[in-house]
């Protein structure tokens, strides 16, 4: 667990344990938990990530996977890609961030990013096979199965948001970029947007978690879903091309067998019945205008519950 004191001007403000405490509640008990600290200095060789580090010493601040903490950012995908180039984010190692100015999520829109809520950037293997096209299905599949592990009725809404009894809670946003792989994925654990706030042809409500269920740390949670995702992320890739994968992601897909309202940008919209996912991830669909029952696969758009 590593918290970036200095911050890198332009890219991230800097972070110190009583600024995480201060922060919010569900971070402050994580800062207590995490310390005592011990000053890291990273040299020039590491570009922007130059300048003190505090790693946590503390057993409870021990993870499999580095943890980099940082201040107040743009982005936590735009750390992490910085981060990655120094050398600093193997394979499910991430960047938790304490609040965004320019979180963005499906179609580039704005995700609104108080502190309390959870922003972080996950390193994806980009060795992923037959499972890289399917990125974004199998990061929700696998965060929703965690989730649902721990008491939260969780599904994933095509292609990319997470659902808590039918309300949406999380979303999930892929990118790649200079051959590495990032999951920026946001998690409202402490309060969700004003419907005021949200466009009028929002396929869910908002939530946030603490209105299901009781939400540790900020920082407890996120290390204990990392843990959860790599070992779903290996039993993927274990059962790839099988049946065995399909039933798995489709288990975890919101709305399978119901009607739903198709856009495909623009003014076309029809409606069809979700039946499935493809290898590659679309949305399998049941089209039945005249009695025609046609499937077809659906890779990009939005579907909102009829």
């Amino acid at each position: 667990m590593w918290l970036w004191r200095d911050g890198a001007p332009g890219l991230v403000g800097p972070l110190s344990p009583d600024l995480l405490a201060g922060a919010h509640p569900l971070w402050a008990a994580d800062a207590a938990r995490l310390g005592p600290w011990r000053e890291v200095r990273l040299g020039p060789e590491h570009g922007p990530a130059a300048g003190a580090w505090l790693a946590a010493l503390a057993p409870a601040g021990q993870c499999a996977d580095p943890v980099l903490l940082v201040g107040p950012c743009g982005s936590s995908l735009d750390v992490a890609r910085a981060l990655a180039e120094a050398g600093l984010l193997p394979p499910f190692a991430s960047v938790l961030a304490l609040s965004q100015t320019g979180g963005r999520g499906q179609m580039r829109r704005q995700w609104v990013s108080p502190p309390g809520n959870l922003y972080a950037a996950l390193a994806w293997p980009v060795d992923a096979g037959d499972l890289g096209a399917a990125a974004p299905v199998v990061v929700g599949a696998c965060l929703s199965d965690a989730l649902h592990a721990r008491g939260f009725d969780a599904r994933v809404k095509w292609p990319n948001d997470l659902l808590v009894e039918g309300r949406k809670v999380g979303g999930i946003l892929v990118e790649e970029r200079g051959g590495a792989v990032f999951a920026g994925i946001g998690l409202n654990l402490a309060s969700a947007p004003d419907p005021a706030a949200l466009r009028r042809d929002r396929a869910a409500e908002a939530a946030h978690l603490g209105s299901f269920g009781k939400v540790p740390g900020a920082v407890t949670l996120w290390v204990d879903l990392v843990k959860s995702v790599q070992t779903c992320y290996r039993q993927c890739v274990a059962v790839s091309g099988s049946k065995a994968l399909s039933r798995f992601l489709e288990g975890r897909l919101a709305w399978l067998g119901r009607d739903v309202r198709v856009s495909e940008g623009g003014s076309r919209e029809f409606r069809a019945r979700i039946v499935g996912l493809a290898e590659d991830g679309g949305l399998r669909l049941r089209r039945d205008e005249a009695g025609s029952g046609q499937v077809l696969t659906l890779h990009s758009g939005s579907i909102s519950l009829l």
